[in-house]
């Protein structure tokens, strides 16, 4: 089995090997990561001491659910060593820009033995936490051969990966009972990997990680920052559309166009899930005729330069979003407009920002659901509603303050599944295997 499954990743690697070389040839992308992802990592990682904890989080989402996880694991276990490695680049930048108490940051190996044994090699772990969903078979055998424990934390399977995974479910059986355990966001994710293979035994319940969202670091600083740049004034309205997907913009743009008429001093910032896109976006704001500023040319010195006026600031960086949010009066969470799965609620929530969504959330199921049984978020089922939900909302101030206060709440009282999690790691591994070699 697990030859077939190498020898199928390497064919597959070498299909799309043309694709990677365009991009490293033209677009400079993947060649700082592509070393460490061979499994050759900087030298100061050999230097740290044995029996650490190393987090992967795939990307910029899960890097943002590691932050308060990664806080809790300092102060439980000081003197352990703790690693985060990523997949994407924007998920490295923002590990870079926020998690400074790692011991070091690195890009997760390709799934070849070779590279993952390498990794293991070099970062000597006595525990792997796997955010969200990364199942690699070879990465999780070493493991277990090397007597790594491995554990799924915020484990999530949406409705397009379960299908996919379906698939292959011959391949996942023998991959996820490499698994010490699983932790699940929710009883619909712990039955659909059990039926991918998973021992019932090994899959518990312990809510969405994502609920125990913090306060940015220096965030009084950042704002102010932010403030000085978008000088949105005092009879401004500023909304924020956060991880917007291709064929969404035009949606938000259109309805943003009828709130103008509403509120002429109106602004709109839009931030796209991958600033890649944005070249793409600038089309299209041109298209409309809009007054655009690119968030990279602002400067505090130039911000009257928005007198001009300027209507839309196109978000074209990593990692400012969660910050930005601060500055909104009113939010729509992108992905949701267009069958992508939605985005995270909470970003805003913790800000109580008033929050729009549109239907298609199934990446964030549960989360959709407790905002509106709650009353702390609007779902809008296309252009037509976000249109009028705009509109309303501006006009209503006190329903935004509901809204937003509704949606701190639901962070308040959901909060809590970092705590179960490492509960469970001090329990079973730090002391009942406290004689264990890989455990101390």
């Amino acid at each position: 089995m697990q030859r077939f499954y190498s020898l199928g990743f390497t064919l597959a690697f070498f299909i799309a090997l043309p694709y990677f070389l365009f991009q490293v040839l033209c677009h400079r992308k993947y060649s700082s990561s592509f070393i460490e992802r061979l499994g050759i990592l900087p030298n100061q990682i050999r230097l740290r001491s044995p029996g650490g904890i190393w987090i992967h989080a795939v990307s910029a989402g899960e890097v943002l659910s590691a932050l308060p996880l990664i806080k809790k694991i300092r102060q439980r276990w000081p003197t352990r060593p703790v690693f985060l490695s990523t997949t994407s680049s924007s998920g490295q930048l923002l590990a870079r820009q926020n998690c400074t108490d790692l011991d070091d940051i690195f890009y997760f190996p390709l799934d070849w033995k070779f590279s993952v044994r390498q990794t293991l090699k070099q970062v000597r772990p006595s525990l792997v936490l796997i955010l969200e969903t990364e199942i690699w078979p070879n990465f999780l055998h070493e493991c277990h051969r090397q007597k790594v424990a491995v554990c799924l934390a915020n484990g999530r399977i949406s409705d397009r990966s379960f299908q996919r995974y379906w698939k292959f479910r011959w391949l996942f059986r023998w991959a996820l009972v490499h698994f010490d355990f699983c932790f699940v966001q929710d009883d619909l994710d712990r039955r659909r990997l059990i039926l991918l293979g998973a021992p019932p035994n090994k899959v518990k319940v312990s809510g969405n990680l994502k609920y125990d969202i913090a306060l940015p670091n220096q965030l009084t600083e950042k704002i102010d920052h932010f403030q000085s740049l978008i000088n949105p004034g005092s009879n401004s309205f500023l909304v924020v559309a956060g991880s917007t997907r291709k064929n969404e913009e035009i949606f938000i743009l259109e309805a943003f166009r009828s709130l103008q008429k509403q509120c002429p001093t109106v602004k709109l910032l839009l931030a796209p899930r991958h600033p890649n896109r944005c070249e793409e976006i600038e089309q299209l704001l041109k298209k409309l005729s809009f007054h655009y500023r690119k968030r990279s040319s602002l400067s505090p010195m130039h911000s009257t330069d928005l007198e001009i006026p300027v209507e839309v600031i196109l978000l074209d960086t990593l990692g400012e979003l969660p910050v930005l949010y601060a500055l909104a009066d009113l939010v729509f969470v992108g992905g949701s407009l267009v069958p992508w799965g939605g985005h995270n609620l909470l970003e805003p929530a913790i800000f109580k920002k008033p929050v729009l969504f549109g239907p298609y959330m199934n990446n964030f199921r549960d989360m959709s659901r407790h905002f509106i049984e709650a009353k702390a978020g609007l779902m809008v089922r296309n252009q037509v509603e976000l249109q009028e939900q705009l509109i309303n909302l501006y006009h209503n101030p006190t329903h935004r303050k509901k809204l937003g206060e509704n949606g701190y709440n639901i962070i308040q009282t959901h909060q809590g599944s970092s705590n179960k999690l490492l509960d469970y790691i001090e329990n079973t591994f730090f002391i009942r295997h406290t004689n264990h070699s890989k455990l101390v």
